[in-house]
């Protein structure tokens, strides 16, 4: 898809993060840019930010678990910009531990945000997109993890995590294929490890599902969220379906698929 100054872009958990590196990057594309985010004062800082720097930018509180929420803003998004050509469905959270040790609570919590938030996003926008005049795109934050199980130590296990994005991905996939004939792209956005405060989302954590907790391990080291938010124009632009980061998980993503094959290899034999 083109992208021309002064179309739209919705970016989710915008407030820090590789959100708010998307949100960087498409305001220096020209674009207008609305940052949704369950900290609406972390929100409204990288807003000003923008609008500082001489841009168009508005902050809108999301819980992207709630379906009411981001109904609400699509609405305001649309009231304000007219018209969306890129959802980035991108808040996420994650918990350590391993499946079994996993609660009920750490289930809900997770799957709301990493799931059930871009199933929200969808619908509330994709019924918008498909009446609108000209092209729009749509960008769903996956991970690596989503594609392919690679050695974590004990304290790292994410099982929760991983499940949740390699669902995000086949959502993807799958929305890939039904939303061609609109003329919609879809990317499945899948870094490999991305400076963040994701490690610390339990700060958000609601208490009904066991409320705020401090950061269970240290902050990752990796890309900075422009570098990867720059990636992620550039598939948008090029209409790809996937954006990988980084070329180390290759070898793994390579023995999954050599697994399956050999699978599918004992029938024939």
């Amino acid at each position: 898809m083109e992208i021309q100054p002064g179309d739209a872009a919705v970016i989710t958990g915008a407030g820090s993060g590789l959100g708010e590196g998307l949100a960087q990057v498409c305001h220096e594309a020209g674009m207008r840019v609305a940052v949704a985010d369950i900290e609406l004062d972390e929100a409204e800082r990288v807003a000003s930010a923008i609008r500082e720097a001489g841009g168009e930018a508005i902050a809108v509180l999301t819980d992207v678990t709630d379906p009411a929420s981001v109904e609400s803003l699509a609405a305001r998004a649309y009231e304000e910009f007219g018209e969306v050509r890129l959802l980035c469905n991108n808040a996420g959270v994650q918990v350590f531990d391993s499946i079994i040790d996993t609660s009920a609570d750490d289930w809900s919590w997770v799957l709301g945000v990493n799931l059930h938030g871009v199933i929200n996003g969808v619908s509330a926008f994709v019924p918008r997109m498909r009446q609108q005049d000209g092209a729009a795109y749509i960008v769903n934050t996956g991970s690596i993890s989503g594609c392919a199980p690679y050695p974590r130590p004990t304290t790292m296990l994410a099982g929760a995590y991983i499940t949740s994005k390699y669902a995000v991905v086949g959502l993807t996939e799958s929305l890939h294929d039904e939303l061609e004939p609109d003329g919609i792209g879809v990317t499945a956005l899948c870094p490999a490890g991305i400076r963040s405060r994701i490690f610390d989302a339990a700060r958000n954590r609601p208490d009904g599902l066991g409320g705020p907790a401090p950061a269970s391990v240290d902050q990752w080291e990796g890309m900075e969220p422009a570098q990867i938010g720059r990636m992620v124009l550039d598939a948008v632009r090029e209409d790809r379906l996937y954006v990988f980061t980084d070329t180390w998980p290759r070898r793994f993503i390579e023995r999954r698929h050599e697994r399956m094959m050999a699978a599918f290899d004992l029938l024939e034999a």
